[in-house]
């Protein structure tokens, strides 16, 4: 399969018309499980709307941990839900930790140690598949990059017509690029992402 389009999706979408999503060529959805350790309102219907129609899924949590311990909470946390709600099996569009929040910055430690030991709680508890989400400004300017292991997956967020990260960075695993919010399928505005297979 050669690189698709997926939508990424929360309690915002409350109403979404997936016979549309379908027709409009989507071939997966990433939906938010939740943040503050809380579950997203739309999760579980997102979830199984995407298993009745076919298509594959991500999960992404939105972080505000602002020292090491709180990530692995996060990370705790995120396990707990999925063995909760999906039978602890590991989505196939990965768990992605959602880094773009200032309250991450609260005590200047560097967001790359947050987000190391987010995904190293999770590789743990044996989900092979997680990766980090950022802005393409916080993955240049915010996060060092060399204080991440080069097999971490990366989904970049830049509205342009290019993806830079992926010519800047070459050797990194990028995933997805998220090139647009407001991509009109039916009536409402998504954001939309290419998934590079």
């Amino acid at each position: 399969m050669s690189n698709f389009k997926v939508v990424d999706i929360s309690a915002w979408q409350e109403n979404l018309n997936w016979q549309a999503l379908k027709r409009a060529n989507i071939k997966g959805v990433i939906i938010k499980i939740g943040e503050y350790y809380h579950l997203d309102d739309m999760f579980i219907t997102h979830v199984n709307n995407a298993v009745a129609y076919n298509l594959p899924y991500g999960i992404y949590y939105y972080a505000h941990a602002a020292t090491i311990d709180e990530a692995i909470n996060e990370a705790n946390w995120v396990d707990m839900q999925i063995k909760t709600y999906l039978n602890g099996q590991n989505p196939p569009l990965g768990i992605w930790y959602d880094a773009e929040d200032i309250s991450m910055l609260k005590y200047n430690i560097n967001v790359a140690y947050m987000i190391g030991n987010f995904i190293n709680r999770l590789n743990e508890l044996n989900y092979n598949y997680v990766g980090l989400y950022s802005s393409y400004n916080w993955l240049i300017n915010i996060i060092d990059l060399n204080l991440l292991a080069d097999y971490v997956p990366i989904w970049t967020a830049q509205y342009y017509h290019e993806n830079s990260f992926k010519l800047k960075y070459p050797n990194r695993i990028c995933k997805i690029w998220q090139y647009t919010n407001c991509e009109q399928i039916d009536d409402i505005y998504l954001d939309c992402n290419i998934y590079y297979e």
